[in-house]
């Protein structure tokens, strides 16, 4: 085989032969598990399920409240919602736009 002056300019000139790799598997993770708790989601028209949990308010005017434990799966229902309004929704509820 015969190897350019810029193929190995990279390096020093040096030429190590060519590159073996060995096939990975692919993974094929859901992108957002399910949550453990079998409260986290529950619509936010009542009171809490559990002291900890998070109300967070749906998308636009007609988007439902839900409820969702803190952490994860509070950041992911409010990334949901940003997604739907376009970031707007929470500024223009509490009065800021």
């Amino acid at each position: 085989m015969s190897v350019s002056k810029t193929s190995t300019a990279w390096n020093g000139g040096q030429y190590t032969g060519t590159r073996q790799t060995t096939p990975r598997p692919r993974r094929w993770d859901p992108v957002v598990d399910t949550c453990s708790l079998q409260e986290c989601g529950t619509p936010g028209s009542g009171p809490s399920p559990r002291p900890d949990m998070v109300r967070v308010p749906g998308a636009g005017e007609d988007g439902a409240a839900a409820w969702y434990c803190p952490g994860r799966c509070t950041s992911i229902a409010r990334a949901r919602t940003d997604l739907r309004t376009g970031g707007h929704d929470e500024a223009v509820n509490h009065g800021e736009l």
